[in-house]
């Protein structure tokens, strides 16, 4: 499936659980993230414990293209995608487990049976770049 396809559903999915939802506010990562997905922003740029943690578009090896390969696939769910800022805030710093690249920073958080792994990356301006996976 097409990450643009992937997009649409994700979309979708995102819609309908917030139109299910009672409280419909969004924190503000949540917020980010949704006009990302939406395509109202050509990054999300998030402030996470003193860094600046930014999602780009990217390929099938980084950034979002990437994270959409692994959405549903991988059982990576609409609601892990919009809470990706949460494996950072909540999670742990890994100690280079899977880590083949010294700029590279592995959070995981533990989210009931799911581990989730979000990967930075070190940009040339001090940033941190994202990718985001299930382990299985």
């Amino acid at each position: 499936m097409s990450h643009t396809k992937k997009l649409q559903q994700l979309q979708k999915e995102i819609q309908l659980i917030y139109s299910r939802r009672k409280k419909k506010r969004l924190k503000p990562n949540q917020k980010i993230m949704l006009d990302f997905i939406n395509g109202a922003t050509q990054k999300a740029i998030f402030q996470i414990q003193s860094q600046k943690v930014i999602l780009f578009m990217g390929d099938e090896k980084k950034g979002f293209v990437h994270i959409l390969k692994h959405y549903k696939a991988n059982d990576l769910e609409a609601l892990d995608i919009l809470n990706i800022a949460e494996v950072i805030e909540r999670g742990m710093l890994l100690s280079n487990e899977g880590v083949t690249n010294d700029a590279m920073k592995v959070y995981r958080h533990l989210k009931g049976m799911k581990d989730l792994r979000l990967v930075l990356k070190k940009s040339k301006d001090d940033d941190w770049i994202v990718s985001f996976y299930k382990k299985s």
